[in-house]
């Protein structure tokens, strides 16, 4: 471990998170506008449909003249369960259709039936036995799907605030004279991340991508390689092909010359 650990020279280097802001703030846009869409579908298809049931509900009948002219369900996961319907039927105006959507919670067990209702004192609100039945199980679904999407969007975007933050404490460790120590893997953070503890049992967290992996001391141990202050602060881990340090070709190889001799856990 030590000819690894002094190859590495005393001195400011340049550090780079293994997953940058930029990155994250994409992501979180993204995921905005996807979720986003999803809020709107609800705000737009599936509450308007949940409200009209609830004025209908309690003096819905069945239509004879209305029938279901299109109609979907898709199952995912088993137990959540969308439908896309459209109703036609004929009044004094002529023919009329009205589409709806449901979303709601429920094993799936084989196909649906849907049965035109509506309220004879509200003729142009059509629904049917399909939503009616399942009123307040859609009710907490969307609730449920909101609140998920909500949560998705706030947490793509803290992820988002701590890789900066990472990328500002990074550039503050750059500009120090830093020197390699052992620190030991805690293990995977979310977003993903890596957390690595120094000698006194001080955690921190390091925005990196799925494929990274740290540059091991001492894998029995758990041991990985950081740099760090000799002050002390926080520990930045490099991964095993040093893409997160900036080093000229000369020191590269130094490194490279005295993993071999460190012994088969710091390849």
């Amino acid at each position: 471990m030590t000819p690894l650990l002094d190859a590495f020279p005393r001195r400011p280097f340049v550090l780079k998170p293994g997953r940058g802001s930029a990155g994250g703030w994409l992501a979180a846009v993204g995921g905005t506008l996807l979720f986003g869409a999803f809020i709107a579908m609800l705000a737009i298809d599936i509450g308007p449909a949940i409200r009209d049931d609830f004025s209908v509900r309690d003096r819905a009948q069945q239509a004879p003249a209305a029938r279901v002219s299109e109609g979907r369900c898709r199952s995912r996961l088993f137990l959540f369960q969308s439908c896309d319907l459209t109703i036609a039927w004929r009044d004094k105006d002529g023919t009329r259709t009205r589409k709806m959507s449901y979303m709601f919670v429920e094993p799936h067990m084989g196909s649906w039936t849907a049965v035109p209702m509506m309220d004879p004192a509200r003729p142009g609100l059509v629904t049917t036995d399909l939503g009616l039945d399942r009123l307040w199980n859609r009710v907490g679904t969307a609730a449920g799907g909101l609140v998920l999407a909500l949560l998705l969007i706030g947490g793509l975007f803290l992820a988002a605030w701590k890789g900066q933050a990472k990328g500002g404490q990074a550039k503050a460790l750059a500009g120090r004279s830093l020197v390699a120590v052992p620190v030991q893997f805690r293990g995977w953070g979310n977003g993903p991340s890596w957390l690595v503890a120094d000698e006194q049992g001080q955690v921190f967290e390091w925005p990196v991508r799925k494929s990274d992996k740290p540059l091991v001391l001492d894998e029995a141990r758990g041991l990985v390689l950081a740099l760090r202050d000799p002050a002390g602060g926080p520990a930045f881990p490099l991964d095993e092909k040093l893409r997160f340090v900036t080093l000229t070709p000369e020191e590269r190889a130094r490194i490279e010359a005295a993993r071999w001799t460190a012994g088969p856990g710091a390849r």
